[in-house]
């Protein structure tokens, strides 16, 4: 127990702070407690002091509209190159020249070859665009007379010879080495028509292209090169073709304007 003072009235010393059941000095234990709650309430001003308003923090850190709607400093965007077309005029000379048969169509402006898109029909007419194989540029033309054959052979010579006349009109050309992948570059290319000759249809893997033509599109083009029947033949090539779903047969031997005419019945038809 500790007193405030001595019997005589003069005040107490040092010693008589001193609690007698804990043996601590009262005064420094607090002065430590004052000092302590200096020490936090100096802390939260100053935390205080440093904040700051939120809303002008977040006008600070974002982009300027000015700074962002001025052209100077916006990033470039990357330029994409629109397909290039053919003037008016130009459009107008192929839409005449891939309306003629008999002819090899040239681009006006390079002097390139064209290869062509897909058929889309509107009413009577057939609408497809052709492009420049050298220059890119491409337009939209009606009714085109060019095609794209697929012709499937295993003779080197047949296929040479077809190609020729085919390509020589500005037709193209679509040539699987074998009937075992003429299915997949068919469903790649879609060709107007296929051009087989009684050689492939010979074959099983022939026969079972043009069932397996049939099974998967609707109404594909077929023209058969058939030699005409001899004599003491067990069969008609004629017959096998149109047994097996061709659209046309043509007739061996023929000549260019009859392979030209056969194509664009077969089209037609």
């Amino acid at each position: 127990m500790t007193t405030n003072g001595s019997e005589d009235g003069t005040p107490p010393g040092d010693g008589e702070f001193i609690d007698r059941r804990s043996g601590k000095d009262r005064r420094a234990e607090d002065d430590r407690r004052r000092a302590g709650r200096r020490h936090r309430r100096a802390r939260v001003e100053d935390d205080r002091r440093a904040g700051t308003d939120r809303r002008q923090e977040s006008r600070r850190s974002g982009t300027d509209r000015r700074i962002f709607n001025d052209p100077r400093y916006k990033k470039p965007r990357p330029k994409v190159e629109a397909p290039s077309v053919y003037s008016t005029r130009d459009a107008a000379t192929v839409q005449r020249m891939l309306s003629r048969v008999g002819h090899m169509p040239r681009c006006p402006v390079c002097d390139g070859s064209f290869t062509l898109g897909p058929i889309d029909h509107r009413g009577a007419d057939t609408v497809r665009q052709v492009s420049c194989v050298a220059c890119g540029r491409g337009t939209v033309v009606t009714n085109c007379v060019l095609a794209r054959v697929m012709v499937l052979t295993p003779v080197e010579a047949m296929r040479r010879m077809l190609g020729a006349a085919l390509t020589g009109v500005g037709h193209e050309l679509v040539q699987p080495p074998n009937a075992g992948i003429a299915l997949e570059l068919y469903r790649d290319n879609q060709p107007d028509l296929v051009m087989i000759d009684t050689f492939a249809l010979a074959e099983v893997d022939g026969q079972r292209f043009i069932r397996q033509l049939r099974m998967e599109f609707t109404d594909p083009r077929i023209l058969v090169v058939a030699p005409r029947t001899s004599r003491g033949a067990v069969t008609d090539p004629w017959a096998t073709a149109t047994g097996l779903g061709a659209t046309r047969v043509l007739r061996s031997p023929f000549t260019r304007d009859d392979l030209l005419r056969a194509v664009r019945d077969t089209r037609r038809s």
